[in-house]
């Protein structure tokens, strides 16, 4: 093969991810030609309300299906956290990039402190939990947008601070110094939405081995482990919910949370699944 027509959501952290994923196409295959298809989803148009409201992370991803599947583009780039619960048919993640930073960040302007902040802006229930457990002192607020969106109407005194993912801000290269002030959550405090800090391309299963070459192994296996866990759940972006999975050698370490109940695991990496299969089971009962 030797052209690719990529599909992408058209904000800016978007196309970093997008351009990070051809590059990395591109290591594979040096001679590979790409033709990015930008396209803004229904979840990226309707921004007044939760997503919960609206449907689910599918709104990000549904109509790339559609797309690949009328063959108007070959694979589609995700982030892996906004995924629906369930694929469309005939469909497969062909390529799996190495995860990066997965943790969640308390962004505030320059100079101010959590015990300051009395208004947190995000749009995720999981983090609205985990926040009330870190900064009880606060209330969570309806936040949408994308990353610079969000980061504006922080500065302009809407939220005292907002929660973001430190692979985003890392991506887009912003830091302290562009007039904020970072608190980075650790995965103990605030367990990571599952699959937060992976791109993800989506296609043919014919497209698998091709495609694939940008995989990185051990990112699949957490990938995998986390899914799973919220397939088991059928938790969609209408629950609290998260999955956070680390390789320890041979074995794989895995931590759920599903609403206020929380459970952990180790077993060997060849059985991750039967470790993601057995905590969601045990958060279900």
């Amino acid at each position: 093969m030797d052209r690719l027509r990529v599909g992408t959501r058209k904000s800016q952290l978007s196309r970093r991810q997008t351009d990070i994923a051809i590059e990395a196409l591109k290591k594979a295959h040096p001679t590979l030609e790409t033709e990015i298809v930008p396209f803004q989803t229904r979840g990226d148009k309707i921004l007044d309300r939760p997503l919960w409201e609206i449907g689910s992370k599918g709104l990000f991803a549904s109509e790339f299906e559609e797309m690949i599947l009328r063959d108007e583009i070959d694979i589609a780039i995700h982030s892996a956290k906004d995924l629906p619960l369930f694929i469309a048919k005939g469909l497969e993640m062909v390529g799996i990039l190495e995860r990066d930073d997965p943790r969640d960040v308390l962004v505030m302007p320059k100079g101010r402190t959590p015990e300051e902040c009395k208004t947190i802006g995000t749009g995720s229930l999981r983090r609205q939990q985990c926040a009330a457990e870190v900064f009880p002192w606060a209330e969570c607020k309806l936040i949408r947008g994308n990353i610079h969106t969000r980061l504006k109407k922080l500065m302009n005194g809407c939220f005292d601070a907002i929660i973001l993912a430190k692979a985003g801000l890392d991506r887009m290269g912003i830091t302290e110094e562009d007039g904020y002030t970072f608190r980075v959550l650790s995965t103990d405090e605030f367990l990571p939405a599952a699959c937060q800090g992976i791109v993800v391309a989506e296609g043919r299963p014919e497209l698998a081995d091709f495609v694939g070459k940008m995989t990185h192994e051990e990112t699949r296996y957490v990938f995998e482990a986390e899914r799973e866990v919220l397939m088991l759940l059928n938790a969609d972006c209408s629950e609290p919910a998260a999955a956070f999975a680390e390789l320890q050698g041979e074995n794989i370490r895995l931590r759920v949370m599903y609403g206020s109940h929380r459970a952990e695991g180790i077993a060997p990496v060849a059985d991750r699944l039967k470790l993601a299969e057995k905590l969601a089971k045990g958060l279900k009962e």
